[in-house]
């Protein structure tokens, strides 16, 4: 389907006293007045006293407003009574709003890990939440390897709570399925009656495991779906609830989330600052990790239902064309248009008038000129006549503000005479946006005009145009992602064995349906443009299976054509997990600036930005390449006794590193020899993975502490020695002994091995006061010795011992007295340790 969804909505919020509105008019007319609908009031202590006085619950706020669930007739009466102000409401008419995309938009690459790219990327570990009609999961490409349900949460909110599922909180409504519930086949919400949100899903997420063929985006990423009621009233925050639900689900599991909105509302202030969107754009901004993309609507070739009305001194007017069709949505003979304008610019005055149409003209009755601001209480009625006093059209005139715009809402309740072009004049100083439209079940603005030869003030007419007919709430918000609709592929062979070939078609030009911006305040709209137009990609099993469709259906059996801006959205959803794997951390800024920044243009694109194609055609590899970075570690390559310390470097700002033994950190002390990797992660939380980095282990010579004898230092190890004083090398110092003189100092001796570690000793502190320990007090002979040596001593020996080279202590005894027998030990240098009641005495003895 090319259609995107459509909810005419007319909000009514007034900071001021609200008697009747349009919408309280209507929704006492229904039968749903029991029911309890998601609404909205503006953030102030009597609105929340009155909310916790009657125990509702708050689901969500904002600085600007409150949300929560009540019912219809409550709310209505305490509208009435000023008991809530700044009340939300909406009346609701909606409707329903690849391989080759792959190719497009250099998505294969990425998927692939080639042309650059570190690794692959294929959305694992990222949610993808999807609002839409349906989801039918049963469908293979919604399923992993094992054929279990890649669906983690299924929130229906068509469904009311019948002892299944449960009701998701705080939201209180729809019931909630998960990924347990939909593998064991109790879940029993699908996509029934409509083939969109399968198509969508599939384009964004689906992963070819039914063919291997029509793969989606993100074909590893886990999916939220979410199923939109249309009939719900206040249809745009039960919309904001669900991207609240997936940005909560994606929470609880750790996961950064990307939200894909391929439905919407033409009506509505078109700035992005409605209640809907304050909510969203709330949610953007409470953490990194999340990102909404959204369609920008299928009306670029709905005619010019927008008009821009610049108001002064003249009088300036535009044609409203009545609408006679029994299907009108507000009924045949009806006229409904919806301004927006800002605060500064809305005082004015302005009135009605009826005139006969080609090739007649001319003026049949007319109102007189009233204030904007004439009654925020009450409908201001009006009626036209004609010069015998007759009743052509009666109009009521809804004013409020809301969130500091101007809202109007003209509606002609009855017209008499249906055969009239029906004026909107204005006059004074200001400016207006004026939406409606027959393809809506509104009313067209009148494009061909007379000469000012037949109707003079014809050079004051506002001439309606075709921009700003982007879907109007989120999609207008400058934190959401908005995508136009290119043409996809030419042609494709169908189930039947016919081909289909796309009539006037030119693969990579934007679609004429596809909407165009900007937004009510020239921010740039759409932001982004992809493939839509006859894109493939999984269908509900119903849908597929019967021989009516086949002509739709791709020849595989398992995939079917859709397109529009509904099919472009999922792409840029797409493409953004496989983002937000890369860069968990990413905001939604990041991703926007990024986004414009590799976007590419061609012959159709022009100068961008532009309000077709936004800032140009996504490009997935470019988008991923921008956040391409070095890591690399640096640090000395061998090991010796000590601990060494190796650096996380990068050419990125780097936020954290994780080395490939567990270690947490962009400085690592380590003490075994390997092979290190290192994940650096940058501010976006983007990645990149060094070399590996070889850590040899080399040998180092054991040294012993330094001993002391008399006037003499000495130390044993293999070979190397030099002696340090106060950290300084001793010129000449290379023995294992060395004789002191004053002043002294701190002394060190170190030893390098073959591999070239260096072995260092303690400090020994040596000052002037010491007592120094007198060579006559010991002797030892023979020294050098085979077998054994003779230990003189002026003082009874509590203990003797040797120290070797190794560090190894050997307890010696006397075998005649002062004798002591060394045969058994091995031939080198040891350190004779004397205790005796005089101190401890050590000195040098080499055993032959």
């Amino acid at each position: 389907m090319r259609t995107i969804s459509l909810i005419l909505t007319f909000i009514t919020l007034n900071a001021l006293a609200q008697k009747q509105t349009f919408m309280t008019n209507r929704l006492e007319k229904t039968e749903k007045t029991h029911e309890q609908i998601a609404t909205a009031v503006t953030n102030t202590p009597s609105n929340r006293s009155y909310i916790k006085a009657h125990k509702y619950t708050i689901k969500y706020e904002t600085s600007k407003y409150i949300y929560f669930n009540a019912p219809v007739h409550e709310i209505i009466t305490a509208t009435k009574k000023n008991e809530l102000t700044g009340v939300c409401l909406e009346f609701n008419m909606p409707q329903a709003l690849a391989d080759t995309v792959r190719v497009i938009h250099s998505v294969n690459q990425v998927h692939n890990g080639l042309n650059g790219l570190s690794q692959k990327y294929t959305g694992k570990d990222v949610i993808v939440g999807i609002v839409d009609q349906g989801l039918d999961w049963s469908h293979p490409d919604f399923k992993d390897a094992q054929g279990k349900t890649r669906v983690l949460r299924y929130w229906d909110h068509s469904m009311n709570y019948s002892g299944s599922g449960a009701i998701p909180q705080p939201f209180g409504y729809g019931v909630e399925w998960t990924k347990s519930d939909i593998d064991s086949g109790i879940c029993t919400s699908t996509e029934n009656s409509s083939a969109h949100g399968t198509t969508v899903s599939g384009c964004a997420v689906g992963n070819g495991r039914a063919t291997g063929k029509e793969k989606g985006m993100a074909p590893d990423a886990n999916i939220v779906f979410v199923e939109t009621n249309f009939g719900m009233a206040n249809w745009t925050y039960s919309i904001a609830d669900a991207c609240d639900y997936i940005f909560r689900v994606a929470d609880s599991l750790g996961m950064p989330a990307v939200i894909n909105l391929s439905v919407g509302d033409y009506m509505g202030s078109h700035d992005g600052n409605d209640p809907a969107s304050d909510y969203m754009e709330h949610l953007l901004d409470q953490k990194p990790g999340r990102i909404i993309v959204c369609a920008a609507g299928n009306s670029g070739a709905n005619g010019k239902y927008h008009v821009t009305g610049v108001v002064d001194s003249d009088t300036s007017f535009v044609w409203i064309k009545n609408n006679s069709a029994n299907n009108a949505a507000l009924g045949p003979n009806h006229i409904y248009v919806d301004i927006w304008s800002d605060t500064l610019q809305s005082h004015f005055n302005y009135a009605y008038a009826a005139d006969l149409p080609a090739p007649s003209y001319g003026m049949r009755g007319k109102t007189l000129f009233h204030d904007t601001y004439e009654d925020f209480t009450n409908p201001v009625r009006d009626t036209i006549r004609n010069a015998n006093g007759e009743q052509i059209a009666t109009i009521e005139t809804y004013a409020e503000l809301v969130d500091g715009n101007y809202h109007m809402q003209i509606y002609f309740s009855q017209i008499d005479s249906t055969n009239y072009n029906f004026r909107f004049m204005t006059t004074g100083n200001g400016r207006y946006d004026a939406w409606s439209g027959a393809w809506l079940g509104l009313n067209d603005f009148i494009t061909t005009l007379p000469s000012a030869a037949i109707v003079p003030e014809i050079i004051h007419y506002n001439m309606p145009d075709s921009l700003q007919t982007i879907v109007s709430s989120w999609n207008c918000s400058e934190k959401v992602v908005s995508v136009g609709n290119l043409r996809n592929r030419l042609s494709y062979t169908t189930k039947n064995g016919s081909v289909y070939t796309g009539t006037s078609w030119t693969p990579g030009k934007l679609a004429a349906s596809s909407s165009k911006g900007p937004n009510r305040h020239n921010f740039v709209k759409p932001d982004i443009s992809a493939s839509g137009d006859v894109t493939l990609a999984a269908g509900p099993m119903w849908y597929l299976s019967n021989p009516a469709n086949y002509g739709n259906v791709a020849s595989d059996g398992w995939h079917m054509r859709n397109g529009g801006t509904s099919m472009a959205s999922p792409v840029v959803a797409g493409i953004a997990a496989l983002y937000l794997e890369k860069c968990n951390k990413a905001t939604y800024t990041s991703f926007k600036q990024d986004l414009a920044n590799t976007a590419f243009q061609d012959i159709y694109t022009g100068t961008t930005p532009n309000n077709a194609y936004g800032y140009g055609k996504i490009n997935a590899l470019n988008l991923l390449l921008v956040n391409e970075f070095s890591a690399s570690i640096s640090g000395t390559d061998t090991l010796c006794s000590d601990p060494i310390t190796l650096f996380a470097l990068s050419n990125s700002t780097t936020s954290s590193a994780i080395w490939s033994d567990g270690f947490v950190g962009l400085t690592h002390v380590v003490d075994t020899a390997g092979n290190y990797t290192v994940e650096v992660f940058n501010t976006k939380g983007c990645s990149s993975v060094s070399d590996t980095f070889k850590l040899v282990q080399y040998e180092s010579y054991p040294i012993m502490p330094i001993y002391r004898s008399g006037d003499m230092l000495f130390t044993l190890s293999f070979t190397n020695y030099q002696w340090t004083l106060n950290g300084v090398d001793i010129p000449g110092a290379t023995s294992n002994t060395l004789q002191i003189f004053p002043p002294y100092g701190s002394y060190t001796c170190y030893c390098l091995s073959p591999d070239g570690c260096k072995s260092e000793t303690a400090t020994f502190e040596i000052t002037q006061n010491v007592n120094e320990l007198m060579m006559n007090k010991l002797s030892i002979s023979p020294n050098p010795t085979t077998n054994q040596f003779t230990l003189q001593t002026q003082s009874a020996v509590d203990f003797i011992e040797l120290v070797g080279i190794d560090g190894r202590t050997y307890i010696l005894s006397g075998n005649t007295p002062n004798k002591y027998e060394i045969s058994h030990l091995a031939a080198g240098e040891y350190i004779i340790h004397v205790s005796s009641k005089e101190g401890n005495f050590y000195s040098k003895i080499t055993k032959m």
